[in-house]
């Protein structure tokens, strides 16, 4: 495995936020949506925060912790715990930062709820912004805090310390709520899946600050040095941090230009972009129920291929007819696979979530034009690494009831904490909505079935009062090929509640740009 991977940039982990490469290690997660009440102090009060936030050094320092604990068979629950923090762009005028017009995201300045229509939200009603809980329209939302930890009790008392610290020159009631994993079912959101298989691997060197370890994410792929884990595409950290070499377009193997926000102290830094989805758990399990009696077949496969992956995570590309929990769990194989392996959907549908969100080497509108289709697949590939985000999140609300399996009717809220980061919000995290996961032709599919792949059954909406859109794939369609009925999705199963776009500074910016 190759140890040689010259022209990485080193990381500069002691200045990046913990959240954004490495993860803040938690269990449960406090989001505190806030507005700033006093200018002044609340600078002093984020001059002083700053020592307690978390790096992506301490939070890298606690994955090598973990990882030794466990090979050494040692079981054990560490009191760790994080905080990250963002602004909005209201947020960064209303500390007084200049030039603020210079910053080139778009979306950012616009706001999330401005570009929620865009994005195919509902309109009006349940879901629209003017009903959400956090981020609605007119809301002085400046800024979101993240605190996470082992326990509620632990985060709960980083809270209150932090809140005592601020002394009352902060509003944090805007928005408060706890994400919490789910114990019955670790690591799966509340359908059931397994989230969070694909990432990206991020090339960076980090021998600096761990002499132990040369690269952030290591080559652990025998066929491919440009991978981490097989099947893991190692990207040019610009895409995910600001300063840094970003993907050439044109080629997955060698950086473009290091990427700018348009202001130089926005280096380190990233956007955020945070979403609450309340997801009606016992509706998609009656649909899935009801359309597995309809069409004969096992309700399980179904939910399988509207998703691309079995409950476990094995994906249907290279385990179409059963689950296989053993392959979901090896994560040398449990993400090795291209959907040029499966180039006619015989295994895994057009629409499926996994196959919209993250199209792989599918041909895109970015290589139609090469003369063959491996050049197709090649150029198409590299343009949809420069579409990729790095994603967290953590579920929130409580399991469901008795009451709600009988009637198939959500009484209690519950769903997904989704956050993620980028450097270009419009292409990275708006063009998988927008370009992919709601355009009804993407993946270009065959004549046959009239070039129309549809929406993501799963996240996709439909972006108008009528929220019924239509999946192709249900049926079971391996080896022949696609077949078999569209069935009608008559509702959302997932409906945005909230949220908004962040920018996450580094500690650098916050001692001299954000708290002066």
């Amino acid at each position: 495995m190759a140890n040689d991977r010259p022209n990485e940039d080193v990381l500069a982990l002691d200045q990046i936020q913990g959240d954004v490469l490495v993860g803040l290690q938690k269990d449960f997660e406090r989001f505190v949506g806030f507005s700033i009440l006093d200018v002044g102090e609340f600078k002093k009060f984020l001059m002083a925060l700053m020592p307690l936030l978390t790096t992506a050094e301490k939070a890298l320092e606690r994955e090598f912790t973990i990882a030794l604990q466990k090979s050494s068979g040692i079981k054990e629950i560490f009191n760790f715990t994080g905080i990250n923090i963002g602004f909005t762009f209201d947020g960064l005028n209303v500390l007084g930062v200049p030039n603020t017009g210079d910053i080139t995201d778009a979306p950012f300045k616009a706001g999330l709820a401005a570009q929620s229509p865009g994005l195919g939200d509902p309109i009006a009603g349940p879901g629209a912004p003017p009903q959400w809980v956090i981020g609605a329209p007119g809301q002085p939302l400046h800024g979101l805090l993240l605190i996470t930890g082992p326990t509620e009790e632990s985060v709960n008392a980083v809270f209150d310390d932090i809140n005592a610290l601020a002394n009352g020159n902060w509003d944090p009631t805007l928005f408060d709520e706890l994400g919490k994993t789910r114990f019955q079912d670790r690591g799966h959101e509340h359908f059931g899946f397994k989230d969070g298989v694909s990432q990206p691997g991020v090339r960076g060197e980090i021998d600096t600050f761990f002499p132990a370890h040369k690269f952030l994410t290591p080559n652990q792929s025998p066929e491919d040095e440009g991978q981490g884990l097989p099947g893991q595409d190692l990207l040019w950290p610009g895409e995910f941090v600001f300063g840094y070499q970003s993907q050439d377009p044109q080629d997955i193997d060698n950086p473009a230009l290091a990427s700018s926000a348009g202001l130089a102290w926005m280096d380190n830094g990233t956007f955020m972009v945070f979403r609450r989805l309340q997801q009606f758990v016992p509706e998609f399990d009656g649909f899935v129920d009801a359309q597995a009696s309809a069409l004969q077949t096992d309700p399980l496969l179904i939910g399988a291929r509207m998703v691309g992956r079995w409950k476990s995570g094995a994906p249907l590309v290279i385990a179409p007819i059963q689950d296989d929990p053993v392959l979901a769990d090896d994560e040398l194989r449990n993400n090795d696979f291209e959907f040029s392996d499966d180039a006619r959907a015989r295994r895994c549908p057009y629409a499926a979530h996994i196959r919209k969100a993250y199209p792989r080497d599918e041909i895109t509108p970015a290589g139609q034009g090469e003369p063959t289709e491996f050049d197709q697949r090649e150029a198409s590939e590299a343009d949809t690494q420069t579409h990729r985000i790095i994603r967290r999140g953590i579920p929130f609300g409580d399991e469901l009831d008795d009451a709600e399996e009988q009637q198939e009717t959500t009484l209690n809220e519950r769903g997904l904490m989704f956050i993620c980061y980028q450097t270009f919000i419009d292409e990275q995290f708006e063009l998988i909505i927008k370009n992919w996961v709601n355009n009804q032709v993407f993946p270009p599919s065959p004549p046959a079935l009239g070039g129309n792949a549809g929406h993501d059954p799963i996240l996709g909406q439909a972006g108008s009062a009528a929220r019924a859109r239509k999946f192709r794939g249900a049926v079971m369609n391996y080896p022949s090929g696609p077949r078999g009925p569209r069935i009608t999705i008559p509702s959302d199963f997932i409906v945005p509640t909230g949220g908004g776009y962040f920018f996450v500074p580094s500690i650098d910016a916050i001692k001299t740009v954000l708290a002066i």
